[in-house]
């Protein structure tokens, strides 16, 4: 069983982790920078990122499920993890794992908006919505859509409160 404590851990070393590859890519040591945050998900995940970028959403999000009960704090670090690889995958001239990796952070922030019993804070909007305009919608894995769906039915009463 995964204690609080040990949980809060796990994420206090992958931000660190998140951190020196931000440094990385802020330097432009971009396969520094993509090995670290692979580094990063390896920690939050207790996978191999190789292993980890084979399984579907729904395998990494059933990871993160302890008693259903969706780990909505690492979730969300997650989606950090693989917005911050699009934008990588990106300057490196890699549109098929830029748009992997956009196409699963946008998810699982959708995810964590519509597991969570709070409403979404403002920065969160703003990275569904920036990552929503960068992909194409239709091309979206059908969960992703559903779930986008969900969140758009929901966003005036985000929006309101």
């Amino acid at each position: 069983m995964l204690t609080e404590d040990y949980i809060m851990r796990m994420i206090s070393q992958a931000l660190a982790v998140i951190m020196t590859a931000l440094g990385l890519k802020r330097s432009r040591k971009l396969t520094e920078a993509l090995q670290t945050f692979d580094q990063a998900l390896e920690i939050l995940l207790g996978l191999n990122a190789n292993l980890a970028n084979q399984l579907d959403d729904s395998a990494l999000l059933d990871k993160l499920t302890f008693q259903g009960k969706l780990d909505i704090d690492r979730l969300l670090v997650l989606a950090d993890i693989y917005r911050e690889q699009a934008e990588i995958y990106a300057l490196q001239g890699q549109p098929q794992s830029s748009r992997f990796a956009a196409q699963r952070s946008l998810h699982f922030y959708l995810e964590s908006v519509l597991g969570s019993e709070e409403n979404p804070n403002l920065e969160l909007i703003q990275k569904i919505e920036a990552l929503r305009r960068t992909l194409e919608v239709a091309a979206l894995p059908a969960e992703t859509r559903l779930a986008l769906m969900d969140y758009m039915d929901r966003l005036p009463g985000y929006l309101r409160e």
